[in-house]
């Protein structure tokens, strides 16, 4: 074995969910009761893990993370980013599967162009029997464990820092990830988009993170919409789609039907136009969990001369993630809507 002096080191930031949940009705265990128990089943079920890494064991604001709010990133990030670990370039984050996606594409935003490499994880079922709390063989929770330490040593992936999340098996770029089952091991899907470098990107590193207060104080102030599209009556929907875009959001993702397919009406041109005048960055997305965005047909081709921006291929939390971003490193949407556009190309799928 390796002396420990040259062990790579590797964090787990436990922050709550299923995977740490036990008692009836199952409630998240606090760090202190969770972590040792993790610890002690790596050690005697993933002996491996342990013989060529270092573990180190840190907690977050631990909630069930159908609770988490946009400022809980920012501890993530002040945790991650904390001089104190710059020794620790690999981490698994422990993450109720609610918000598990959004949280991954938000810290993919941030952590790009740094040497961090991080997977995300979590559980169906939990780690422990709810009632003896001890290891639970028929949960998933220590698979999914294994499957995203094994990320870290994927050959196909790049040197530089990415962030993957990993489930029953396998793991995806953050920015593809949607939770597509409620009960199934395969919760989650995703794809295997190629990593790309945004020279002039506004890097977390150099930006916000001289002042942990700033960045949570900016994320508490996050305003954005989501609109879904419905077979309602055209005045009903329009209605609706005024509403959420004068609803004092920044940002209005707009879930469309298929390729991106959307009613053609001028009462909806010239809410969009507006829209566009007050600064309102909208964001043209599908309903469809897989396969982005085209413009062949009438039915959504229209939305770009009315100030509509692409999502492309991403996922609603990778959008949903990329516009938390730009709200808080760029301050006009003239900004905001050139850097959507250099992203969106300069990002191979």
């Amino acid at each position: 074995m390796p002396s420990s002096d040259h062990l790579s080191q590797f964090g787990i930031l436990y922050l709550g969910g299923t995977i740490g949940c036990a008692g009836q009705p199952l409630t998240p265990l606090s760090a202190d009761a969770f972590l040792p128990k993790l610890a002690a089943l790596i050690e005697s079920e993933l002996p491996t893990m342990l013989s060529l890494s270092q573990w180190h064991y840190f907690s977050g604001n631990i909630k069930d993370s159908s609770a988490l709010v946009p400022a809980d990133w920012g501890d993530i990030l002040e945790l991650l980013l904390n001089p104190m670990y710059a020794h620790i370039q690999h981490w698994i984050i422990l993450h109720g599967t609610d918000t598990l996606a959004f949280t991954a594409a938000f810290i993919a935003e941030a952590l790009r162009g740094t040497r961090l490499k991080v997977v995300v994880t979590g559980s169906q079922l939990p780690l422990l029997d709810p009632i003896k709390q001890t290891f639970d063989p028929n949960s998933d929770a220590l698979n999914n464990i294994k499957t995203a330490y094994s990320a870290f040593s994927d050959a196909a992936l790049p040197p530089e820092g990415w962030v993957r999340v990993a489930f029953n098996q396998h793991h995806w770029a953050a920015d593809s990830v949607q939770k597509i089952h409620t009960t199934e091991y395969a919760a989650f899907a995703g794809q295997q988009i190629k990593p790309s470098y945004i020279a002039n990107q506004q890097h977390i590193t150099n930006t916000l993170t001289t002042n942990p207060t700033q960045l949570k104080e900016a994320l508490s102030r996050l305003n954005i919409q989501i609109y879904y599209a419905s077979p309602l009556p055209l005045e009903t929907l329009i209605s609706q789609l005024e509403q959420a875009l004068l609803s004092g959001a920044e940002a209005v993702i707009l879930l469309a039907y298929g390729l991106g397919n959307f009613p053609d009406d001028l009462r909806i041109h010239r809410a969009l136009l507006a829209a566009e005048q007050r600064g309102v960055l909208v964001i043209l997305t599908t309903q469809v969990p897989f396969g982005g965005l085209e413009s062949r047909y009438a039915a959504g081709n229209w939305l770009a001369a009315c100030g509509v921006l692409s999502g492309g291929e991403l996922a609603l939390p990778a959008i949903f993630a990329r516009l938390a971003w730009l709200q808080i490193t760029a301050s006009t949407y003239t900004e905001r809507r050139q850097l959507w556009l250099e992203y969106n190309t300069a990002f191979v799928h």
